[in-house]
């Protein structure tokens, strides 16, 4: 009996520490993506799965929700997938002649390829610029893992704002409804102008990579401040001389062992990709299974001990996000450096390859950390 009620506070005090974190993460790029006008379409803790439980935002139009899978969160931001292509002006234009249209019709309309025209249709959805329509006569429904016959257009207002965009007001006449056809008064180039400019993609550099800073940035203040108001309120054990003192420091001093403690954590980050310290400091690191250890370790010791391991853990994702190693924040935030550099972007082969390197070196380094998990708290 206390095994399973051990396991049962492992895995809740776990979820609870890493949901918290992941969702501060991922409203530092919602907040920050939001601030520079990109649609935002969805907001959730938990990786993406067909079950959820969500509602939709009226402000933003974004969805926010959990999923059962709570091993993460993301934030679907338009614009950071897809790729550009000189058919999508003709695509979306066509999309807002009919309202709603099989891709297969489409395909024929703008002259391609129908596996061609529902790589447009993706584009376009990420965007937020259309939606795909599942048909229930057809047999389809949202979360079936193929996109449906038909898209169709998104509800926009008068000024031809969509439910994403900011100051959007569907309370006056010249809106439209999802479905309802729209054609633009400009071209079909100009439209596609409109859209793109709400996306990621649209924006220029700066933007972007502030968007990409903000989760682990708010993930660094949210640790710096929980150090500095953790032991500048209610102290912690100092030990002097073979005995244990209860050390309060005013605030400067919490600020100075606060921003001390997140430089040790960025050495240690860096040390990662020295080769000749990877394998030094990979021994020494924990997978989501060591921190859900010490997160009840923590929880069942006093609220100080859980607060400080937050803090631990927050600074510890931060500075990890922030390695230059694609999925991770750093990555992307590389990419788009050398985009600058050579002024047009990688190819999509040259990203997919980035990409698969680095989600090889970051498996390599979550196998090990569990193998250390598993020998220390497991095999004992």
């Amino acid at each position: 009996m206390a095994y399973v009620l051990n396991t049962v506070s492992v895995i809740f005090w776990g979820l609870l520490v890493l949901s918290l974190l992941v969702f501060i993460h991922e409203g530092g790029h919602f907040l920050s993506a939001r601030a520079f006008g990109m649609r935002v379409t969805e907001f959730f803790l938990g990786l993406p799965s067909r079950w959820k439980l969500s509602t939709k935002s009226k402000t933003y139009g974004t969805e926010f929700g959990v999923t059962p899978i709570l091993l993460g969160g993301y934030t679907r931001i338009c614009g950071m997938e897809g790729v550009e292509d000189e058919l999508l002006a003709a695509a979306l234009m066509c999309i807002q002649r009919h309202g709603r249209v099989k891709v297969s019709e489409l395909a024929e309309e703008i002259g391609c390829e129908e596996d061609w025209a529902y790589g447009l249709m993706a584009t376009l959805t990420d965007w937020g610029a259309i939606r795909p329509y599942y048909d229930p006569e057809l047999g389809e429904q949202p979360g079936q893992s193929e996109w449906p016959q038909s898209f169709e257009t998104v509800a926009r207002d008068y000024d031809l704002r969509c439910e994403y965009d900011r100051d959007h007001d569907f309370n006056h006449d010249g809106y439209t409804s999802d479905g309802e056809p729209r054609v633009p008064d400009m071209s079909p180039s100009e439209f596609l102008k409109h859209e793109r400019a709400r996306t990621y993609l649209g924006k220029s550099f700066v933007p972007r990579v502030m968007t990409l800073l903000a989760g682990p940035a708010v993930n660094i203040v949210f640790s710096l401040f929980l150090v500095i108001v953790t032991v500048s309120v209610f102290g912690m054990e100092f030990e002097q001389d073979g005995q244990t003192f209860i050390w309060r420091p005013d605030v400067i001093t919490a600020c100075r062992f606060a921003f001390d403690y997140a430089m040790t954590v960025a050495r240690f980050a860096m040390r990662l990709l020295m080769p000749q310290h990877t394998m030094e400091i990979l021994e020494s690191s924990s997978s989501v299974v060591g921190i859900s250890v010490m997160a009840s370790e923590a929880a069942s010791t006093s609220a100080v001990d859980l607060s400080l391991l937050v803090a631990s853990v927050s600074m510890s994702l931060g500075f990890m996000n922030l390695l230059p190693i694609p999925p991770l924040d750093g990555g992307k935030i590389v990419i788009e450096i050398i985009q600058l550099v050579i002024q047009r972007p990688l190819s999509t082969k040259a990203q997919t390859i980035v990409s698969y390197v680095g989600v090889a070196f970051f498996l390599f380094i979550f196998v090990v950390a569990l193998r250390n998990d598993i020998v220390r708290y497991i095999l004992g």
